[in-house]
């Protein structure tokens, strides 16, 4: 079968651990600049690719997607423009190489291909499939360069891929990256501090654009976001988004539709959003592409932001059974940001995870919700809580005793799980403990009101699920109240 066009994908890998992989000193400048740094990376490449194909002959070079560490073009098809794609595939790899020591690597595929009118496509023998076929193509090929990434320079450069660098003198080491070069320059990393630090080039372009960023968009140190209170580190991404591309397109052309409206609004979509003057001042967007992002800032605004993306996800999206989950690390504002990024990438995936693998949930202070009906109940207690103990003298004494008899309760079914008989003590001394709560407020119907209904609705039944999300509830109010920032 004589094919006319070239499906060309392009995936960064390594990007989680580089993005994160960084200095304590000028750690918000350094990850705004690495986060910058792989977008332009990306993009250079996605370029290159794109202009050698058309000096190649190709009558044109339509890149569809070019966002979160990814890629993809169409052009046409002939040995020549492969073999030219080949030989510029082998000097980005090459020259990633160089910079990053394998801590980077780009993985570069393609395949070739026919559409039909109707949308379907033929390719690799395969006839009338849908095109969603392409991306199964060029992601199975990234997996195999990526369990074969240094492949290519032990077959032509065994020699200097394997044998030690000779540096001579005092080595230098990257002091971000721990690499040993004789490429390390000097720079200072504590304005406070003359002891020489060495970094590689690249990381010495990568605080340098994290400088120009800050001079440009005015962010704060991770310290001044959090204040006095604590630092949320906020990672979501879209759900099923992969398998999406793979099977949910009639055609390249509804593809290219929806994968435009996803980076435009994970690219300026979000960044208005946090220009609002509820945000702009206590967070900082320090990755937003593809379909993930990364945000940093005062612990309650990366909750609310969390609630406010999903809300606008479901709005934007509302025709295509688009969600999205995500998890936030609340942490102390010194907190090591690297560690942090890690506990809030644990965060998401326990979102991802709820329920079986339910998806659409936000994990927040040890709990994960579902966004469906749950975060709006545990909200709607929040504020209860709060407006109950500041305007009607309600005793903060009620949010450690619920929460726990939550952890009474989860105590409990733990045990259960294991074969021993349950237990419901905790159900009467919580029913009792309310009872003689009320008896304190006997002139306060509001309160009296609220802890009547806790004892004889909500906490019982539904497998203490209320309880629990009850409790995470009262530990919201408690941080809010804490902090004297409700």
């Amino acid at each position: 079968m004589e094919y006319e066009k070239l499906f060309i994908g392009g995936d960064l890998s390594g990007i989680q651990r580089f993005l994160y992989n960084i200095s304590s000193k000028k750690a918000a400048v350094s990850l705004k600049g690495r986060s910058f740094y792989l977008q332009q990376y990306m993009e250079n490449a996605c370029s290159k690719l794109k202009e050698v194909a058309l000096n190649a002959g190709s009558g044109s070079a339509d890149v569809i997607y070019c966002s979160g560490g990814k890629f993809y073009m169409i052009t046409d098809f002939s040995p020549k423009i492969t073999e030219a794609i080949e030989e510029c595939s082998r000097t980005i790899k090459k020259d990633i190489w160089k910079k990053h020591y394998g801590q980077l690597g780009i993985n570069i595929c393609y395949t070739p291909f026919n559409e039909h009118p109707n949308g379907q496509v033929d390719t690799l023998g395969q006839s009338n499939q849908m095109p969603g076929l392409l991306w199964s193509i060029v992601n199975k090929d990234f997996t195999k360069q990526k369990n074969q990434k240094f492949k290519e320079f032990i077959s032509c450069d065994y020699e200097s891929f394997f044998n030690p660098i000779a540096i001579g003198g005092k080595p230098k080491v990257c002091s971000i990256t721990g690499i040993e070069s004789p490429e390390c320059v000097y720079i200072k990393l504590d304005e406070e501090n003359e002891e020489e630090s060495f970094v590689l080039p690249s990381v010495k372009e990568q605080i340098q654009l994290g400088e120009e960023l800050r001079n440009k968009e005015h962010f704060k140190s991770f310290e001044d976001y959090a204040g006095d209170s604590y630092l949320g580190v906020l990672r979501m991404d879209v759900d099923g988004l992969g398998q999406r591309f793979i099977k949910g397109f009639n055609s390249i052309k509804e593809y290219r539709i929806f994968s435009g409206r996803l980076v435009d609004f994970f690219g300026d979509g979000i960044k208005k959003m946090q220009r609002e003057a509820e945000y702009r001042d206590y967070l900082n967007i320090i990755y937003s592409g593809g379909d993930d992002l990364f945000i940093v800032g005062r612990w309650d605004k990366t909750i609310d932001f969390a609630e406010y993306i999903h809300k606008e996800t479901k709005r934007c999206f509302a025709h295509d059974n688009i969600t999205i989950s995500g998890g936030v690390a609340i942490v102390k504002p010194k907190f090591p940001i690297s560690k942090a990024a890690e506990m809030a990438g644990e965060a998401e995936e326990a979102a991802k995870n709820f329920r079986s693998g339910e998806k659409n949930a936000f994990h927040f202070l040890g709990k994960t919700v579902s966004w469906n009906e749950e975060f709006d109940y545990v909200k709607k207690y929040k504020n209860k809580f709060i407006q109950l103990i500041t305007q009607s003298n309600m005793s903060k004494g009620i949010l450690h005793k619920l929460m726990l008899y939550a952890s009474i309760a989860d105590a409990n079914k733990r045990r259960v799980d294991e074969g021993d008989a349950e237990n419901f003590s905790y159900v009467w001394h919580m029913s009792y403990y309310l009872t003689r709560f009320m008896d304190r407020y006997d002139k306060n119907e509001e309160v009296c009101s609220f802890c009547r209904d806790l004892r004889n609705h909500e906490l019982l039944g539904n497998s203490g699920r209320n309880l629990e999300l009850i409790a995470l509830a009262a530990r919201w109010a408690e941080l809010l109240l804490k902090d004297d920032i409700n």
